[in-house]
């Protein structure tokens, strides 16, 4: 089941975000360390 909705969300993703997919994805990971700092 987890390989399933793992696929889902990937695929939905890149649907949506096409290539700004990896520009969302370095947001992501930096925002939280970002928003406690500042």
């Amino acid at each position: 089941m987890q390989n399933y909705l793992d696929e889902f969300s990937y695929k939905l993703n890149r649907k949506y975000f096409g290539q700004k997919l990896f520009d969302r994805l370095i947001i992501a990971s930096i925002y939280p360390y970002w928003h406690d700092c500042g």
